[in-house]
């Protein structure tokens, strides 16, 4: 269970059960109780055969409602026409007698010991179908709260591998933050300062839930790893060399880093969206990219990378593809255009005013459904 919705298909197969049968002997009762309406005139096999047709149908709406939701509407329509066929097929080969017009004391005695067995067996059936719910209740409920609490653990545990960043090192500024879609997300932003020397990177594992949120703590761990030496270089080959065997095929890595190597800004991109780098001298902004494949597809990859020039006051944006794929009423994205204006409108506010800048904007658009992280970097030198 991904999240803390009740999911029919992840139920133990005992708890299906048992809510079945609490189902049927609720429904049960409806039988039973058109039996003690009708003065218990209705022949035995009637009685029987209606107990098992009225609950039997009750649990195929159950069930079919259970596995196919909001699909199910056509396939119920289908079983209440083939009920009311049966149950009217069924009264009529199986007629209830007329009720006498006197009784001798042996038939009173009869009707009563009758009326009296359908209130007994509406009482039994009650019953069981309460304890059956009783049941699935507290299993669930127990199963609800450990899923829960281990959720809590892995939501507390993301927190901890992807916090807030707001740090300067030497003439360069950093800002970001990570805001997972549900309990746990698959969105990495870090930065790593090294023997005078920075990365910054963010990563996007597809999916969502707990699986990705696995392998984006396998991604800091390798990437912090690889980049304790004080250099970028070879960074996105050893991520892939440790990635590839321990993902299943239909997962990847998207990659985009910025990095600080003796005097030089350096990046790469594996399948990710652009870096927006915001040029202070001409107010204009260029994306930074490459064509890399994402981390973790084949064995043995080889990543192109490149350098940027930076001007004072420049301002470089990355981002994961959660943002850009918010949709308005309309079905259109917020896209890199909707990020390109505010970056724009608010390029000289500080870069926290930024980043809110750009989620508000984001939310005011439509409404998330992906992991959205975005981390600023902020020049206050030059380089080239």
């Amino acid at each position: 269970m991904s999240t803390t919705t009740w999911n029919w298909r992840t139920v133990p197969s005992a708890t299906r059960v048992v809510f079945l049968l609490g189902v049927f002997f609720t429904f049960s009762t409806v039988p039973f109780a058109l039996y003690v309406k009708d003065m218990a005139r209705q022949p035995a096999l009637l009685l029987l055969l209606s107990v098992l047709m009225i609950g039997g149908f009750a649990v195929l709406y159950a069930s079919v409602g259970s596995v196919l939701r909001g699909k199910s509407w056509k396939v119920m329509i289908v079983i209440f026409f083939v009920q009311n066929v049966v149950m009217n097929l069924l009264y009529h080969w199986l007629p209830t007698p007329p009720l006498p017009v006197q009784m001798d004391a042996a038939g009173i005695t009869l009707t009563h010991e009758r009326l009296t067995f359908g209130a007994v067996a509406i009482m039994i059936a009650v019953t069981l179908g309460y304890i059956c719910f009783l049941y699935v209740s507290i299993t669930e409920g127990r199963r609800y709260f450990r899923v829960y609490a281990e959720m809590e653990l892995a939501a507390e545990i993301h927190r901890l591998l992807v916090p807030a960043i707001d740090t300067t090192i030497g003439d360069f500024q950093f800002y970001g933050g990570s805001l997972p879609s549900s309990e746990v997300g698959g969105d990495l932003i870090d930065v790593v300062q090294e023997k005078g020397s920075w990365t910054a990177y963010v990563a996007d594992v597809s999916g969502h839930g707990v699986a990705p949120g696995v392998v984006m703590g396998m991604v800091k761990s390798a990437a912090r790893m690889r980049l304790s030496s004080g250099d970028s270089v070879g960074l996105l080959e050893s991520l892939n060399s440790v990635l590839y065997p321990l993902t299943k095929p239909e997962m990847f890595v998207t990659f985009a880093y910025l990095a600080c190597n003796h005097k030089r800004l350096q990046y790469s991109l594996a399948g990710h969206p652009a870096i927006l780098h915001y040029h202070a001298n001409t107010k204009e902004i260029s994306e930074v990219t490459c064509s890399n494949l994402p981390l973790g597809m084949f064995d043995g990859q080889q990543f192109v990378t490149g350098s940027v020039e930076c001007a004072p006051d420049d301002l470089f944006l990355l981002f994961t593809d959660g943002l850009l794929e918010v949709e308005d009423s309309r079905g259109q994205e917020f896209a890199l255009a909707g990020v390109k204006a505010v970056m724009s409108a608010q390029a000289g506010a500080p870069v926290s005013a930024i980043f809110q800048g750009i989620l508000d904007a984001a939310n005011r658009h439509g409404r998330a459904t992906d992991d959205q992280s975005l981390l600023l970097v902020r020049s206050h030198v030059g380089m080239s």
